[in-house]
């Protein structure tokens, strides 16, 4: 009697279990049949929009398309681009007038930037400024001479090195820090050089020192300004021969800089070599930035304290600005 009991739980059991399985089993197929059927409706109904432009193998275009008035009239032309930001890519929707120049406004899709500084992006008054301005755009006093340009975003000159923007940064962390530097050579002299560090929280040294979040000494120079002092010195010499350092990295040549500079040394030593020959040179205004064939252009302000997020909208806007320039045959 004991036995058949036995027998017949242990049936029960396994009755059971199979029962939930096969109902659970039965879930995940009905989930995944749903999900599946979204996502086809969700791709289905982004190329049924009025005026889709097709953006394949378009890099850094998210989506593009025409945008009409009641009687069918193209007005305007609409274009979601994105580029890398500090953390993740930063996505902006970039509307065009019809003439696919001119800017009638931006709109922030989505990013990942740091509040208090990259995320300042969102500020009404840093979209505003974009608002009725040419393509392509450049940081204010950045703007490439109209005579300027190669394929390469070089310029030759007579003598010295070779014009563009040079960026070079470093591979790895330095005491919590990445490191970058930025080298503009123009009629073939360097004119501006910025060097920065960044924590990863996407914080600048520059910044940090500025408002007395980083501080190394009470009395001398604030870390920028020992970075400034450090860029001017590569100006006024147009080299860093000369910027002799000891067993710790630091130097005596430059008045009130206390810093070890072989980070510096490294990333200008690279930069320097890069504006001798014209390689990897930029126009202002991010990689590849186009060069206005009509001379006419918009310049825009920097986000303060966030150079990667900046760098990142002037790509993704110009990128936009020549894919739709190209689309529209204009």
């Amino acid at each position: 009697m004991k036995d058949n009991r036995l027998k017949g739980i242990i049936a029960l059991a396994v009755v059971t279990v199979i029962s939930f399985g096969v109902i659970y089993g039965s879930k995940i197929l009905v989930k995944d049949n749903t999900t599946n059927g979204n996502t086809t409706d969700n791709n289905q109904n982004q190329q049924d929009l009025p005026g889709a432009i097709d953006v394949s193998g378009a890099e850094g275009i998210v989506s593009a398309r025409e945008l009409t008035d009641d009687s069918g009239n193209v007005t305007g032309y609409s274009v979601v681009s994105e580029a890398k930001g500090f953390a993740k890519p930063v996505t902006w929707e970039i509307i065009f007038e019809n003439d696919a120049k001119t800017i009638r406004e931006v709109k922030v899709v989505s990013h990942a930037e740091t509040p208090g500084y990259g995320a300042n992006m969102e500020e009404e008054s840093y979209l505003n400024q974009f608002k009725g301005i040419k393509a392509p755009i450049y940081l204010k006093g950045q703007a490439p001479a109209s005579d300027a340009g190669s394929e390469s975003g070089a310029s030759d000159t007579t003598e010295g090195f070779k014009d563009g923007i040079y960026r070079v940064e470093s591979e790895e962390m330095d005491n919590g820090y990445y490191y970058m530097l930025t080298l503009k050579v123009e009629n073939g002299a360097i004119t501006n050089v910025v060097f920065d560090g960044m924590n990863e929280l996407g914080e600048y040294k520059s910044y940090l020192s500025s408002v007395g979040k980083y501080v190394m000494t009470e009395d001398g120079l604030t870390w920028k300004e020992q970075a400034d002092a450090l860029a001017q010195y590569v100006i006024e010499h147009q080299s860093v021969k000369g910027l002799a350092v000891d067993e710790n990295g630091k130097t005596d040549a430059v008045a009130g800089v206390s810093i070890s500079i072989n980070n510096f040394l490294e990333l200008a030593e690279k930069a320097l070599e890069m504006a001798a020959t014209g390689e990897g040179a930029q126009n202002a205004g991010g990689d590849n930035a186009p060069v206005s064939a009509d001379g006419e252009f918009g310049e825009i302000d920097a986000i303060s304290g966030a150079t990667f997020t900046t760098n990142a909208i002037l790509e993704l806007v110009n990128n936009a600005y020549e894919f739709i320039k190209n689309y529209a045959g204009k």
